[in-house]
């Protein structure tokens, strides 16, 4: 946590798991490795009682393994995991796009095409980077124009274990994210054209498909465990 940065709306204890939320999904934090307090709390200039309490809220979310007398570690990633975290997102961000569709504003509409077309200019730009996290924005951002708080928190839950698997895989090759670019490239199409059945279609199957690369290449990667 930048220290100048550190004052905000938020409880400390929620600035802290936001922070380590985002070392263990970019896999600064490995699987398994042991969370020391000592350490952890003179890095980010809090005593242990905010840090444990961000401990349990990532236990919540299933990132953190809180064991009891011996501490907590980074929760183990599983291909089975991953597997099932698409199986739910898949629906879940069909559902989500149905309801943003009919719900969101020109303005909000407009906002979406203005993230997907930044996606495809990291995309054609050969930078990866840029293009994973304007992805990741692009889907949290439709869900959120879908008004509907249960689904959108459900989502962030799924979006977290998902995202940890896309970055603890090694990048997808070529290949892989030219299929991943051209469902968009279709999605954005759908959207555009007020095609809500369409939309939810082509969405549903860029999830599954980019869920089988994730889980393709973590396999071949041997990152995660079978």
């Amino acid at each position: 946590m930048n220290k100048t940065n550190a004052i905000n709306r938020n409880p400390l204890h929620v600035q802290v798991a936001n922070t380590m939320r985002d070392r263990i999904m970019q896999g600064a934090l490995r699987p398994a490795e042991r969370l020391n307090e000592v350490a952890l709390c003179e890095d980010l200039d809090i005593s242990r009682t905010p840090l444990r309490e961000a401990f349990k809220l990532l236990e919540a979310e299933g990132l953190v393994t809180i064991r009891p007398h011996k501490g907590a570690i980074v929760a183990e990633i599983s291909i089975q995991e991953i597997s099932e975290v698409f199986d739910l997102l898949a629906p879940l961000e069909a559902l989500g796009i149905r309801l943003a569709m009919t719900r969101m504003s020109a303005q909000e509409k407009s906002r979406i095409i203005a993230l997907h077309d930044r996606m495809i200019a990291f995309y054609e730009a050969g930078d990866r980077e840029g293009c994973f996290l304007s992805d990741y924005e692009f889907h949290n951002t439709l869900i959120a124009f879908a008004r509907h708080d249960v689904l959108q928190s459900t989502h962030q839950s799924l979006s977290n274990r998902s995202q940890r698997g896309r970055y603890l895989a090694p990048r997808f090759d070529q290949q892989k994210l030219d299929a991943t670019m051209a469902a968009h490239r279709k999605l954005i199409v759908a959207i555009k054209n007020d095609d809500v059945d369409q939309a939810a279609r082509i969405l549903e199957d860029h999830v599954v498909l980019t869920g089988q690369f994730v889980i393709d290449t973590l396999r071949e990667s041997g990152v995660a465990r079978d």
